[in-house]
């Protein structure tokens, strides 16, 4: 039997249940052991733990003892770079490699292969990033999904950067909202609760299929939002169509692949036919086997963008039965 990817989830898929304190963090690690959703287990440092980014050498040890005890381990660590932490200025490239560190710091102790932050830090950052990030034996790895894709002028900048570095723990964690099918069907939903009227919606469904760069698409729904009288928060929700679902051919995710450390399993919902209608996981899938991913995935569940229910288990339970029946063909 040929190598498949390793199969997992992040703790964010379970927002809603933590905001609605149903769960305490041992309490979310026992029930991903309970209903097999492990064994790789990220973890969003700033949603998650108290403490971050600068953990304490007892809470990491704790950490680590929790994910032995359910037979699970540790992924990926997602990491922030908000460069926007000083109310008067943006942080310098010393002062966010220096905030990268802490994070690699926390990384190490608890255990994790690869450490997310964002793109926009920019190759100058990863370059100083390298040495740190070999010395601690961890892959730094920025997340790429909508609205870049893999021949993005930003991307590109970044494979350089990599090729040129030359360091095995440099790279991407590619988010497969990058390539969806269609935005999904609570998103359109969320726009008419917000007051869109259905002439709206459609012309915005028009926007994101076309083949226009983004700053144009982001022109006509600005331009849409004006004819129809949307108020801020319904502009604000229309615009993410263009920064939550990427229209990349699944095809260029082969082109990632030799920099990718992990990938985010991203979804909105999976339905009762046990497909997901907004994403292409049969051709993502195919992809991954055909190339010979045997890195880690996700299970990001983020449909908690649209509902509070707490059914972010019983999601990232379907999403895995699907992906090990669309591994097993």
């Amino acid at each position: 039997m040929s190598a498949k990817p390793v199969l997992g989830t992040t703790l964010y898929s379970f927002t809603n249940e933590w905001l609605q304190r149903f769960y305490t963090l041992e309490e979310l690690v026992a029930k991903v052991a309970e209903l097999g959703l492990g064994p790789a287990v990220e973890v969003v440092g700033f949603q998650s733990f108290r403490e971050y980014p600068d953990l304490s050498d007892e809470f990491a040890r704790d950490f680590r003892s929790l994910l032995d005890r359910y037979g699970l381990f540790p992924s990926c660590l997602g990491g922030n770079c908000d460069v926007g932490r000083h109310r008067e200025r943006l942080m310098t490239e010393e002062e966010t490699v220096d905030f990268v560190e802490r994070q690699l710091v926390s990384a190490q102790k608890m255990g994790f292969r690869v450490l997310r932050i964002q793109t926009f830090v920019g190759p100058r950052v990863f370059e100083k990033i390298a040495p740190l990030a070999e010395k601690a034996k961890i892959q730094v790895a920025c997340e790429l999904h909508s609205p870049l894709h893999a021949r993005h002028p930003e991307v590109l900048e970044l494979r350089e950067c990599f090729d040129r570095v030359g360091s095995e723990y440099l790279g991407f964690v590619p988010d497969f909202s990058a390539s969806m099918a269609a935005p999904p069907a609570v998103y359109w939903q969320k726009l008419r609760d917000l007051g869109a009227p259905e002439a709206l919606v459609e012309e915005a469904k028009e926007v994101w299929a076309s083949d226009r760069p983004i700053p144009e698409k982001f022109g006509a729904l600005t331009d849409a939002a004006g004819r129809y009288g949307a108020d801020g928060a319904l502009r604000a929700q229309l615009n993410m169509s263009l920064t939550m679902f990427g229209r990349m051919p699944v095809e260029q995710l082969a082109e990632l692949l030799p920099y990718t450390k992990h990938i985010h399993g991203k979804f909105y919902g999976v339905d009762a036919s046990g497909n997901e209608p907004s994403l292409p996981y049969p051709e993502l899938m195919a992809l991954l086997k055909r190339e010979g991913y045997q890195g880690t995935i996700s299970a990001e569940w983020e449909g908690h963008a649209f509902t509070e229910e707490p059914i972010g288990f019983e999601q990232v339970r379907a999403w895995k039965a699907m992906c090990e029946r669309l591994l097993a063909k």
